[in-house]
């Protein structure tokens, strides 16, 4: 992977503000590993926006999954889906759950289709952080080198209730 600070600027690229919703309240990102750096940070210091290597792929992690169908987070969501992609021209995935990213992509020039499964000629997929049914597939996929664009809260998946693993 490129240093954490090429990598940044590679996400950074063009992006002046953050015009996050309001309405959507996010998660603060634990750190963990030497890869995975901060791409956005709120003013109490709380990590928002992560990225990170995995394998021979990328992932970069949004602390609510409506980030990443926000239009005005267009210039990053390019940016982001730019760097995860070691494959120049290979497809973007987007998960159903995501539908309204695939439309954002595709606007902007982007090869992005709903795709209800990751497969391995796609160079990024992107889902929300709730289906556990794909999980080792979306590993399995990073460590091959494709990239992941993820979102969600921790406070949900904590609320649901009798499952006490931690880290």
């Amino acid at each position: 992977m490129a240093t954490p600070s090429a990598a940044f600027e590679a996400l950074m690229n063009g992006v002046t503000s953050w015009d996050v919703p309001e309405d959507a309240v996010p998660c603060e990102l634990l750190l963990i590993g030497e890869a995975s750096f901060p791409v956005m940070v709120n003013d109490m210091g709380q990590v928002l926006i992560a990225a990170s290597s995995y394998g021979r792929g990328r992932l970069v992690v949004m602390s609510h999954e409506d980030y990443l169908v926000e239009a005005q987070l267009t210039p990053f969501l390019l940016n982001a889906v730019g760097w995860l992609c070691s494959s120049p021209g290979a497809p973007i995935g987007v998960h159903p759950s995501l539908a309204p990213l695939a439309k954002i992509l595709e606007g902007s020039g982007v090869d992005a289709k709903v795709e209800p499964e990751v497969k391995d000629s796609l160079g990024v997929y992107c889902i929300d952080a709730y289906n556990e049914t794909m999980t080792e597939k979306l590993v399995k996929f990073m460590k091959c080198g494709g990239g992941l664009l993820i979102g969600g809260q921790a406070w949900d998946w904590a609320n649901q209730g009798e499952d006490e693993r931690v880290l």
